[in-house]
């Protein structure tokens, strides 16, 4: 005879989700393998002020030249690496996150901009990306 055992919902998740937790740590702290080619979120703000979106996203650690942006009417692309100096001469670690982090995000803005507009700025570990927003005219058709 099989014993059943009635779980709360919550048990099969909260289980899930040390695992996985426990997963990553081993991973972070063998230094090697997914902790060096983590490629992480990039949480941004968009605010709009005066016809024009303001993008700002924190990069502390980057330097101005690992970033790139790309950007059209519709979205703007983030990417940047930053790989700290790797000393590995008589060097005994006991945890060793900081070796290379990757950032990607693609972000829709609001509404079409003029990407002509597009500009940015980086100072003090904080990106600043504007660009004003395309005129809602449209063009009026007449009817034949």
């Amino acid at each position: 005879m099989v014993r059943m055992r009635r779980l709360k919902r919550t048990d099969g998740v909260e289980d899930l989700f040390d695992q996985m937790q426990k997963m990553f740590e081993e991973v972070q702290d063998t230094g090697r393998g997914l902790a060096s080619d983590f490629t992480g979120s990039l949480p941004v703000d968009i605010q709009e002020e005066d016809g024009e979106y303001t993008l700002t996203a924190d990069l502390p650690g980057v330097e101005k030249d690992e970033i790139n942006i790309r950007g059209d009417e519709n979205n703007v692309e983030i990417s940047a690496e930053s790989k700290a100096e790797m000393k590995e001469e008589n060097e005994k670690y006991i945890r060793r996150e900081r070796t290379k982090r990757s950032f990607r995000r693609k972000i829709a803005w609001p509404q079409p901009v003029e990407a002509d507009t597009i500009s940015a700025e980086y100072e003090e570990g904080v990106l600043t990306v504007t660009a004003e927003k395309k005129e809602n005219g449209g063009k009026t058709i007449e009817v034949e």
